[in-house]
Parts: structure tokens; sequence; C-alpha cells
């Protein structure tokens, strides 16, 4: 459980200033605040409880300028830097956008880089200074019934102070597609990306990527079909340590008119196929169904009911379960409440026990029963105080007592806007 409570003091008013950029009018806009961020951890371990609270006073100033819209040129930078009693952070932010006659983009590049240092004697200390990045440059030479969308982009992490669970990585990827040429209305997209993933310090984890993506989005009154597709092949740089691997990743939804509602089909379909099976990795093929009804309003009140299934199939291994659940839900992004709140009753069967009768270390699977409440969301209680919520709360009821479990997380923000 998770609590946390957040109040800023804006020092200064965002104020405005002229620049000039070539031949475009830049307006810049300058931002300093101070706050507190106060948060309660506390963990359910099964040895011993624990709380931990944290509590960092900061100081943060902020620089957004950007370029007329109307202007062939278009460009946008920020920066940020922030001080406080755990944390030192600093943001910058960056995109060129190339217009021809304030049209269409047909060039486009992003950066973005994040750093983080933390104070030796903080309550983060046991985390590693690190600084992030990642840019991304795409050109769009061939535009007309069809668009011709190429893409590079890199992206890295770097730990002063690598470890087990804080690695240092660099990615880089080259892909081309063929998409619609507008953004309203119905649209697809397929294409090829290639990426190759390092890790300086454990090379074994090494890999390259091939992957064939594409998607549709139709959609009329009332009515829309969105469908998602990306098969990947993985080669691994040591087949010891992960072996190389198919994958298959599909995504359908679908919306039709019924009623004063829709009727709701969501489809999501995982399949991993690998060179050589081991204990850790296995062929394994996983599917869940969402169908139901929903009425109402995202602008006011959008209510779900559904039916939902959920089934992995890892052939004679203990994973092997089949789920089924019903789910009712409220959506909303109106003022003053805006975010979704779902609850799911449901069971789980699981189809081969144990590993092995003769291991005593092999895992169990016992069914159970679970109820999942799932809510984020925020809450306008006047015109400068809001409440943010996320919870996530699931207790298992399984078939064997002293397998029962209950999960759960929850994060709770008072929010003071000037």
């Amino acid at each position: 459980m998770v609590l946390g409570a957040t109040a800023f003091l804006l020092l200064a008013m965002a104020t405005s200033a002229q620049a000039q950029f070539g031949d475009d009018r830049a307006r810049w806009r300058p931002k300093i605040s101070a706050g507190v961020d106060a948060y309660l951890h506390n963990y359910y371990l099964a040895i011993a409880d624990t709380t931990e609270a944290i509590a960092e006073f900061n100081v943060a100033a902020e620089i957004d300028g950007q370029s007329r819209r109307t202007t062939s040129h278009q460009w946008r930078l920020r920066g940020e830097f922030s001080s406080g009693t755990e944390l030192t952070r600093q943001l910058f932010d960056g995109s060129y956008r190339w217009r021809p006659d304030a049209g269409v983009p047909r060039i486009r590049a992003d950066l973005i880089w994040y750093g983080r240092q933390y104070r030796p004697d903080s309550e983060y200390s046991r985390s590693s200074d690190n600084n992030e990045g990642r840019g991304e440059v795409r050109a769009y030479p061939w535009y007309g019934k069809a668009v011709l969308d190429l893409r590079l982009s890199s992206r890295y992490l770097d730990f002063r102070t690598p470890s087990t669970l804080e690695q240092s990585y660099h990615e880089e990827s080259a892909a081309a597609f063929l998409r619609s040429p507008g953004v309203l209305g119905s649209s697809w997209r397929a294409g090829l990306r290639g990426t190759q993933r390092a890790y300086p310090d454990s090379a074994a984890i090494d890999r390259d990527i091939l992957a064939f993506e594409g998607d549709l989005d139709f959609y009329g009154e009332r009515r829309n079909l969105w469908v998602y597709h990306r098969s990947d092949r993985r080669l691994a740089a040591d087949e010891t340590v992960r072996p190389s691997a198919w994958s298959h990743w599909t995504d359908v939804r679908l919306l039709l008119p019924a009623g004063a509602g829709q009727v709701v089909t969501n489809l999501n379909n995982e399949v991993w196929r690998y060179d050589e099976e081991t204990g850790a990795y296995f062929d394994s093929w996983r599917t869940d169904v969402e169908f139901g009804y929903q009425w109402g309003d995202m602008l006011g009140a959008l209510w779900r009911t559904l039916l939902t299934g959920d089934h992995l199939d890892a052939g004679d291994l203990p994973e092997t379960y089949t789920q089924f659940g019903l789910q009712g839900s409220l959506e909303s992004y109106a003022y003053p409440f805006t975010g979704i709140i779902a609850i799911e009753y449901g069971h789980r069967w699981y189809e081969n026990g144990a590993a092995s009768d003769t291991d005593e270390y092999a895992l169990t699977y016992t069914d159970f029963s679970y109820l999942e409440i799932w809510a984020m969301a925020t809450w306008s209680m006047t015109e400068h105080f809001a409440l943010d919520l996320i919870v996530n709360y699931q207790p298992e009821n399984h078939t064997e007592q002293d397998d029962d479990l209950a999960l759960g997380f929850g994060t709770l923000r008072l929010v003071w806007r000037p």
C-alpha cells in the first residue's frame, strides 16, 4: 500500500517573452515552483511488515519555448531542473517539424533526456544515479494515396553503478512503414522494424529483433473495428541464457450499435515459440476475450458490463489454466470526475497440478476465486483542490486455504493547483 500527498506553491506565475528565431517569432514561458512530496510505503512481507515514510522538499525551474504554428519550420524546446532533499533531476525535451507551407509534416525529429542524482544520505540511496535518453527521426519522402514512413531511433539507459536489477543498455532501430495519408477517419499501417539492443555489463542477454507490424482502424457512426498485429523474430546473443524465439501478438476490438448502447468484443492473443524450450522459457499460447454491452458517454458516464475469459496453454506445465469472470466498470472524462473504476469477480481452474510428484520444490497451482477492484481517477473537489487515486486490490480464495492471498496497491494524492 502506498499513500502520497502532494502540495505545490507557485512562486512565479508563468510569464511569456518574445524572442527572434530566424524569420519566426518564438514565445518563451518560464516557471519556478516549490513543493513537498510525502509518501508512506507500507509493505506486507512474509517475514515482517515494513513501513517507510519519505518526505521531499524540492524547488523546480522550467522554461518552455515554441514557434508559431503557421510556420513551415515548427519547433518546441523545454528544459527543467529541480533540486530537493532527496533527489536532483534534469529534463530536456525538444522536437522539430518541417511542414512545407504549414501543411502535412515531411520531416520530424524528437529528442528527450532525463538525469537523476540521488543524495547519498537520502531514503533513495540504494538507487544508482542514472541518465536516460531517446531520439527519433522520421521522414516522409513519398506522400500520396499512401505515405512512405521511414524511421530511425535510438535510446539508452545508463546507471553510474549498474547492478542485477539496474542494467545499462543501448538500443538502435530502423523501420519502414506504408500507411494511409490522413489522420482523421479510417486508417491503416503496415511495415517492418529492425531493432538491436545491447547490455554493456551483460552481453549474454543482447538481442536482435526483426518485426512485422500492422494495424487497421475503421469506424463509423457508433461502430468501430480496430485490429493490431505484430510478429517478432528474436535472436539471442547467447542461446544458453535465453533461446531465440518467435512471438506473435494480436489485438482486436469491435463495437457495434445495439439499442441505446453498443455491443463490445475485445480479443487479445499472444503466442511464444522458442527454438529450444527450457524450464524458464517454454512455448505458450495465451488468449483473453471480453464480450458485453456498454452505454452512456465518456464525456459524461460510460458504463460497461462484460463477460471475461482467459486461457493460458503452457503444454503439460502447471501454469496452464482457464479463467472466466464478470466485470462491471464506469469510465468518465467529464468534470469533476475523470477516470475509470472497474470491479471483476471470477474463477480460475488449473489443469495440470504439480510439475513433478517427485520434486519437493516443484510449484503447485490450486484453483481459486478472485475479486479484483481497479480504480484510476481524479476527483476535482474545488477549482484548486483535487484528489488523484490509483487502487488495485485482488484477494484470492483458493481450494487449498494455505494458498489464499491478497495483492494490493494504492496511491492517494491531494493536489493543489493555484
